[in-house]
């Protein structure tokens, strides 16, 4: 069984690899540029969750663990991280395509995660947690409505929280670029590698048919269990909610519920390097709530049609 774990562990992420290496490599070389033009994280943060949506749907789960590294260092608002989280789909795009009958159902659910995902980022980032700092990133007005004097006097309060901030324990600002970002890739690795290996061991043992018995209950309940189901922080969830959908055991809104919530192991990177351990409960509750929502009622116009 460990041996099979490991081999698991080593399929499900590998790929991440070079993605992960390539971003880091593109972020510490624009950190560390002499210019002042941020016009690319003006518009990362200006439109970042419907960024992180388009982002989100690729399926690959590494994009979720980036997501989660990009806010933690604050690169990112909070709302386009949970944009990538709700739309990504991790095995569910592969699997539901190889069933010829389901490519259908796996357009309407890409449509539905992106629409929603970058909804719900755009609300989160204007109405529930608003003017977030973002370091790096200038602010949302245009750079023209703002006077010479005003501009001065941001940029002297930006270099004093600069000088005044913790450094980033992720970054390697004393090596060259290429080592910085290879670290920072690794380090990162290993640990996401060695955590699933123990949720494959965790999975393997407890079976994934007893996985799917806890998903098999009355329609009415389907949505709720669903979604919390979909928080297990491993392929094996959605490739159960996947292969349950295929066999009409569960409904597309419950479908659409869990996927949300899946967002590979984006929130396990969220826990381990976020100092502010609080913060992933409010993230868990800002995804939950609207996967619930939209999965009841796309589970009741799928009733009622």
């Amino acid at each position: 069984m460990i041996f099979d774990s490991l081999l698991d562990a080593l399929k499900d992420t590998w790929l991440m690899l070079p993605i992960m290496y390539v971003v880091y490599l593109f972020l510490d070389s624009l950190q560390r540029k002499t210019d002042n033009n941020d016009s690319f994280f003006w518009n990362l943060q200006k439109y970042g969750p419907l960024f992180g949506a388009a982002l989100g749907l690729i399926p690959q789960c590494g994009f979720s663990i980036l997501a989660a590294m990009l806010y933690v260092s604050r690169n990112i608002t909070l709302g386009t991280m949970i944009a990538v989280f709700l739309a990504t789909s991790d095995e569910a795009v592969p699997i539901l395509i190889s069933e010829p009958r389901l490519i259908p159902s796996l357009g309407v659910l890409l449509v539905l995660k992106f629409i929603l995902a970058a909804t719900v980022g755009w609300l989160i980032d204007h109405f529930i947690v608003r003017n977030q700092k973002i370091i790096s990133f200038n602010e949302l007005e245009d750079e023209d409505e703002l006077d010479e004097e005003e501009q001065e006097d941001e940029q002297i309060e930006d270099n004093l929280e600069m000088q005044n901030a913790p450094s980033c324990s992720c970054c390697y600002p004393q090596y060259p670029v290429w080592l910085s970002a290879l670290l920072r890739t690794g380090k990162i690795y290993l640990f996401i590698f060695g955590f699933s290996v123990v949720m494959n061991i965790i999975t393997g043992m407890i079976g994934e048919e007893n996985l799917a018995a806890f998903l098999q209950t009355s329609e009415v309940y389907q949505p709720l269990f669903a979604s919390l189901f979909g928080f297990i922080p491993n392929c094996a969830a959605t490739v159960v909610l996947c292969q349950l959908y295929a066999s009409q055991a569960l409904t597309f809104g419950s479908l659409l519920a869990g996927l949300m919530t899946n967002a590979g192991l984006g929130l396990v990177a969220l826990f381990q390097y976020d100092p502010d351990r609080k913060q992933l409960w409010k993230v868990l509750l800002l995804m939950w709530i609207p996967s619930l929502i939209c999965g009841y009622v796309v589970q009741l116009i799928e009733l009622a049609l």
